[in-house]
C-alpha cells in the first residue's frame, strides 16, 4: 500500500511538470502552427539565468520572475527574428512541397536547441549546479507517518493548475485567444478577417516560453540543472501532448498527467530501465487508437 501511495504520489507531481511542457508546446502549436523542439532550450537557458541571480544573493522569487519575464521576452525573439522569416511562403517559395515549407520552422528549432545548449555550456563553463525549492521537499506527517507527498509537491500541481484555467480562459473568452486559434488553422483567412496574425503568432511564442520557463523552475529542484537537463523533459512533454491532442490545452495536461503515472509505475512496480519502453507503448498505443488525441480535434494537423 505504501507503495502504490508513493507512485500515485509521484506520478501527480511529475505529471504536472510534464503537463506543463507539453502546455507550452501547444501554445505554440495553436498560434502559430509549429512544434517548437527548442522549447526546453529556452527553459534550461532562463533557469540558468535565475540560478545565476540567486546565487548572487537575489531571493528566489526574484530570480521566478526574471526567468518567466525571460523566457517569454526569448519566445518572442525567436519568432521574430527566426521562425517569422522561415514561416514566410515568398521566401521557400523554391521549395515545390507544402510538406516541406513546414518541416523547415521544425528543423530550425531543433538548431535553435543545439545554440541554446552550446550558449549555456559556454556562458555557464556547462556548470552543473543544484537549484532551490521555493517550498519544503520534505514528505508531509500525518498521525507520525511521513507521507510521500511534500509542499513542493503542492507548488507544483498548484502552478499549473493555475496555468491551465488562465490559458483556457484566454483561448476561450478573449479576442485575442480566439485571434490566435484562427492564425493557426488558417493565416490567409485570419488576414483576410483583419487578424493581425504577425501579433498573435508572437503571442504564442512569448506565452509558451513563459509556461517553458515555468516547467524548467519546477524541474531542475528535483534535478541538477546543465545545458542537456531538460531534454528527457522535452520528448515527455512532447509525447503527453501527442496523446492529450495537439490542439487542447486541457488534453495535454491530461497526457502529461498519464506520462507522469506510467512513469512513476513503472519506476516504482518494474525497473527505470524500461521507462522509455513504457512511455514508446503508450504513444503508439494513443497512435492506433485515437491519431489526434484523447481530446484533440478530428481535423487537427499532421506533424
Amino acid at each position: 500500500m505504501d507503495t502504490f501511495l508513493s507512485a500515485i504520489f509521484s506520478g501527480t507531481s511529475r505529471g504536472a511538470i510534464f503537463a506543463l511542457v507539453a502546455l507550452g508546446l501547444v501554445l505554440v502549436w495553436r498560434g502559430a502552427g509549429i512544434v517548437n523542439f527548442a522549447q526546453m532550450g529556452q527553459a534550461m537557458f532562463t533557469t540558468y539565468i535565475a540560478s545565476t541571480l540567486i546565487a548572487n544573493g537575489n531571493s528566489y522569487w526574484i530570480g521566478f520572475v526574471v526567468a518567466l519575464v525571460s523566457g517569454a521576452a526569448l519566445g518572442s525573439i525567436l519568432d521574430v527574428l527566426v521562425m517569422r522569416p522561415l514561416s514566410n511562403k515568398k521566401k521557400t517559395e523554391l521549395l515545390s512541397s507544402d510538406s516541406m515549407r513546414a518541416a523547415i520552422p521544425v528543423i530550425a528549432s531543433l538548431g535553435i536547441l543545439g545554440v541554446l545548449q552550446a550558449l549555456a555550456g559556454i556562458i555557464w563553463a556547462a556548470e552543473e549546479r543544484g537549484f532551490p525549492a521555493p517550498a519544503k521537499q520534505e514528505g508531509f506527517t500525518v498521525a507520525g507517518n511521513v507521507m510521500p507527498f511534500t509542499a513542493f509537491d503542492v507548488f507544483v500541481i498548484t502552478c499549473v493548475a493555475i496555468t491551465l484555467i488562465l490559458t483556457s480562459l484566454f483561448f476561450k473568452r478573449t479576442g485575442m485567444g480566439l485571434a490566435m486559434r484562427a492564425t493557426a488553422l488558417n493565416q490567409e483567412v485570419a488576414k483576410l478577417s483583419g487578424i493581425r496574425t504577425n501579433r498573435t503568432r508572437t503571442l504564442s511564442w512569448a506565452i509558451s516560453g513563459a509556461a517553458s520557463s515555468l516547467a524548467g523552475l519546477l524541474l531542475t529542484p528535483s534535478s541538477n540543472l546543465s545545458p542537456n537537463t531538460l531534454d528527457l523533459a522535452l520528448f515527455i512533454g512532447f509525447t503527453a501532448a501527442v496523446v492529450g491532442g495537439l490542439d487542447s490545452p486541457v488534453g495535454a495536461v491530461l497526457g502529461g498527467f498519464i506520462l507522469g503515472m506510467v512513469i512513476s509505475f513503472v519506476t516504482f512496480y518494474d525497473t527505470p530501465e524500461d521507462v522509455f519502453l513504457a512511455i514508446l507503448a503508450v504513444l503508439l498505443l494513443s497512435l492506433i487508437i485515437r491519431p489526434h488525441g484523447i481530446l484533440g480535434s478530428k481535423d487537427v494537423r499532421r506533424v
